[in-house]
């Protein structure tokens, strides 16, 4: 029977005898050998920071630069070995499912320029695990260039906000304002390309880095950096909310829910119940929800975007959204297993039969959908097992006595993540996005990392970050 430890028996003896051969050991003194820790660092670091200001095809050929920097390390270093999770096994399960569907598209070469981009994220996750499996101490690091990306946008919008950006056609429906004050100036930071939409989906995947820094002093106890990290996350919320973009609001929905369960967990397993922590908390906490809520409340422009979720078809956005589910519901029920290919441009020559006249869309505007569209009911299915098994793991980990504290605060963002991201991706299909992409897999593969980790460590203690 082919099992898992038997495909990983057979990958590490070819790479054994990779490493073992004449090229091996004469790429072992080379120059790009001798500094290849440093050069995949830099790689990895130039990366995270080209997702917010450089075009797609300059991302990901950085991705790709990291991929293969990574797989001339594991085949040339010797003693090196692949090792996966079964996180890793949905994923590749995933990939499979969506080869076949390439291959049943009847437009193959559109749908094989979509499974180009599936490509390049598949092995950049991949690449990613390995490098935090050989340099787990730049796990920290890399969440705080993160940190320092989600920052810097946060501060642009901000800016583009109160300077009053002027708004592309589509971004505001102004056909039911009844005064200006109504109108938002929508922020959309220096992403490539400017969208407000893909500025708050890229925030809300981000905004765990910079809370993970908060915990993670919180537990130190240095309020300090706490309080500056504290404020970076309040201005990183403040920038989500000046994109306008709906789908992020529903994200931060999403993970005000998971704070609240976690801060609800905390409180009772310290204190025993809210009304025995400290006066001063219990007021600054109620305090803080208070200010946030009355601001956006009596802001009419936040709160009348925020409103218009609930308006359905009686918001031109959202009316138009409704229009390409049920166009792209009837593509699933007409291609339920194999979907009809992988990719936008695939997507849009097919969409063309199915449409309402003029609903022309470039994609269903819904991740699920959009898989489910893609790649079939089976894709779909693969899709939503990983990232359950993902979120279970983490809160596995989180809840697990022996988790080192400062990992059970990285296991935690990892799990906001998923949850922002994916409620984002609910009514919005940015997360297929490269500065999405780039950081969500970013945070699944430290996630995996610690899978990996506690299955090969003594005892089984998670002891990845210090």
């Amino acid at each position: 029977m082919f099992t898992k430890s038997l495909f990983l028996e057979l990958i590490n003896r070819g790479l054994s005898a990779a490493q073992n051969s004449r090229a091996a050991s004469f790429a072992r003194d080379s120059l790009v050998f001798q500094y290849i820790d440093f050069l995949i660092w830099a790689v990895f670091a130039l990366t995270i920071f080209s997702t917010c200001c450089f075009s797609s095809g300059i991302i990901g050929g950085l991705a790709l630069l990291f991929v293969i920097l990574n797989i001339f390390r594991l085949f040339i270093k010797k003693g090196e070995m692949v090792k996966i999770s079964k996180l890793d096994a949905f994923f590749i399960i995933y990939f499979f499912v969506l080869i076949i569907a390439l291959f049943g598209s009847s437009l193959f070469a559109l749908s094989f320029k979509g499974f180009l981009k599936n490509i390049t994220y598949f092995l950049f996750y991949f690449a990613a695990v390995y490098f935090f499996l050989n340099n787990k101490k730049k796990i920290l690091p890399t969440m705080f260039l993160i940190a320092v990306v989600m920052s810097y946008e946060s501060v642009v919008a901000i800016f583009q906000h109160f300077n009053k950006v002027e708004a592309l056609a589509g971004w505001v429906d102004t056909s039911r304002m009844s005064n200006e004050n109504q109108l938002m100036s929508r922020a959309f930071g220096t992403l490539k390309p400017s969208n407000p939409n893909l500025l708050g989906g890229y925030l809300i995947t981000g905004l765990s880095c910079i809370l993970a820094f908060f915990g993670i002093n919180f537990v130190k106890k240095d309020k300090l950096r706490m309080g500056i990290f504290g404020g970076l996350f309040v201005l990183n919320l403040i920038a989500i909310i000046f994109t306008g973009c709906r789908g992020a609001y529903l994200g931060l929905v999403a993970i005000f829910v998971a704070l609240g369960a976690a801060s609800f967990y905390y409180v009772k397993k310290v204190y025993g119940s809210f009304s025995n922590i400290k006066k001063r908390y219990k007021n600054l906490i109620i305090g803080l929800l208070g200010a946030g809520i009355a601001v956006c409340a009596l802001t009419p422009s936040i709160s009348r975007r925020f409103l218009s979720i609930f308006q359905f078809r009686g918001d031109s956005s959202i009316s138009f959204r409704m229009n390409v589910y049920e166009a792209s519901f009837d593509m699933f029920q007409d291609n339920p297993f194999l979907g009809i290919g992988l990719g936008n441009l695939n997507f849009r020559e097919i969409y063309g039969l199915y449409m309402k006249t003029g609903f022309d869309a470039l994609g269903t505007y819904c991740v699920p959908l959009e898989i489910a569209v893609e790649g079939g009911i089976f894709a779909l299915i693969a899709f939503l097992t990983m990232i359950i098994y993902g979120a279970y793991k983490a809160v596995k980990f989180i809840l697990d006595k022996q988790t080192p504290d400062t990992a059970r605060v990285i296991l935690f963002c990892v799990l906001i993540t998923i949850f922002g991201t994916m409620a984002h991706g609910m009514f919005d299909t940015v997360w297929f996005r490269p500065q999405l992409q780039i950081i969500f897999w970013i945070n699944i593969a430290i996630l995996n990392t610690y899978i990996i980790s506690r299955n090969t460590a003594p005892q089984g203690n998670l002891r990845v970050v210090k």
